[in-house]
């Protein structure tokens, strides 16, 4: 896929960034100039409390065909992200543009030599609920990409969606790619109870050029009123 394709494919437009605020023109530009920041990636842990989101699920959209609450997680940040335009954000070829239908992508676990197995699902944000069930599920049961074979741009552009649900850690940072695109990653750990409550930790890698403490607190917010919205 060439960046044209990817551009009709993913809705995706040059990003004019004289119409952005100052703060905004500075960092696109500040945090990829590596002649005063080398690794532009900031990474946070924070510990997502799940009673709430827990009630709402099992109340609401467990009956759902194919469900699981780690699909409920992953289809209410699709839906946060698309509506905090700088995650949409992506750097190709020196140039931003605007992408308003990223595809998703997450690795699955399965063990042995081949350790995992790669996953991409295509207009997330369009489907509802029930769809998005029968298309998670069968996407991780019938995926046939053989390690490393996504095209580079899909790879690059996608948003990254990742879940390890036997690693109850407290922080947990990814490796800096060559390539500084502008994509956010996150990691969901174990779930676990903490001070009586049950939560789950999640790693968020974002990149100072396009977003930042400020963005991502407004990303959360969005998210966890997703996640307790019927």
């Amino acid at each position: 896929m060439d960046l044209q394709e990817a551009l009709e494919r993913y809705q995706g437009t040059k990003l004019n960034l004289d119409e952005l605020s100052k703060y905004q023109q500075w960092a696109f530009s500040f945090f990829h100039n590596e002649e005063f920041v080398l690794n532009s990636n900031l990474s946070v842990t924070i510990q997502l409390d799940l009673i709430k989101p827990r009630e709402v699920y099992e109340r609401c959209f467990q009956n759902a065909q194919g469900a699981s609450f780690q699909a409920y997680l992953m289809w209410n940040l699709v839906k946060a992200l698309s509506l905090q335009w700088t995650f949409c954000t992506r750097k190709i070829d020196g140039q931003w543009y605007l992408f308003k239908n990223l595809p998703v992508y997450f690795p699955i676990a399965v063990g042995g030599d081949n350790r995992f197995k790669d996953v991409i699902i295509n207009d997330v944000i369009f489907m509802d609920w029930t769809k998005f069930c029968r298309v998670y599920r069968d996407s991780i049961e019938n995926s046939n990409i053989d390690v490393g074979s996504l095209p580079p741009l899909i790879w690059e552009i996608s948003h990254f969606i990742g879940n390890l649900p036997y690693l109850n850690f407290t922080s947990f940072q990814m490796h800096r790619g060559v390539l500084k695109t502008g994509r956010p990653i996150f990691y969901f750990g174990q779930r676990h109870n903490l001070y009586q409550r049950q939560t789950v930790p999640l790693s968020i890698t974002f990149d100072h050029a396009n977003s930042d403490p400020y963005v991502l607190n407004n990303l959360m917010q969005t998210y966890q009123n997703f996640l307790i919205t019927v």
